[in-house]
């Protein structure tokens, strides 16, 4: 059996890959646009040079060592994309996130990337609930999450780096028994 932080995730179109400092440079190409930053609560705007690098080696330590998970999403060779899953101390549920690269927008890919994350959760990971959080302002991240199961459950006030102040979110949950049925 491969452990999880050595999966790839495949699905039609895209290939999940675990993070590698070798995708510093794309990552880093991705979350320094405004655009992506402006609806996460992580990535800070201006992103600092060099921080994919650094981001890319410390969430692969992370992973190697129990913690969380982190994929770059590939089509055709390509990284246009970031997920990552926060595992609760228990391991019996996590949190998930993902950014895309602005020209992949609106093709389905983070629907699909989603959908993989969540199934892997689920059917690897054993866990018994998912949730992840979009920006209110951000409809379409919204949608993605519905059209894989999880429902909005509620908002959250947050501190956003990107924004340099506090934020509204969207909490959206999918349990283990809702995503089977």
């Amino acid at each position: 059996m491969i452990p999880p932080w050595e999966a790839t995730i495949a699905t039609p179109r895209l290939r999940l890959v675990p993070i590698a400092p070798v995708h510093g440079p794309a990552v880093e190409a991705i979350a320094s646009l405004w655009e992506v930053a402006r609806y996460t609560s992580e990535i800070p705007h201006p992103y600092p040079a060099g921080y994919g690098v650094q981001f890319a080696c410390g969430m692969a330590f992370e992973a190697r060592h129990g913690g969380d998970l982190t994929w770059v999403v590939q089509t055709a060779g390509e990284v246009i994309g970031v997920s990552s899953m926060f595992l609760s101390d228990d391991r019996r549920a996590a949190d998930f996130g993902y950014v895309y690269a602005p020209w992949v927008w609106g093709r389905g890919y983070a629907t699909e990337g989603a959908r993989a994350v969540v199934a892997f959760g689920f059917e690897s990971l054993g866990l018994d609930e998912i949730g992840a959080y979009t920006a209110m302002e951000n409809p379409a991240s919204a949608r993605v999450l519905a059209k894989v199961g999880l429902r909005r459950i509620g908002n959250l006030r947050e501190w956003a780096p990107a924004r340099g102040c506090f934020f509204n979110w969207a909490c959206h949950r999918v349990t283990r028994q809702e995503w089977e049925s």
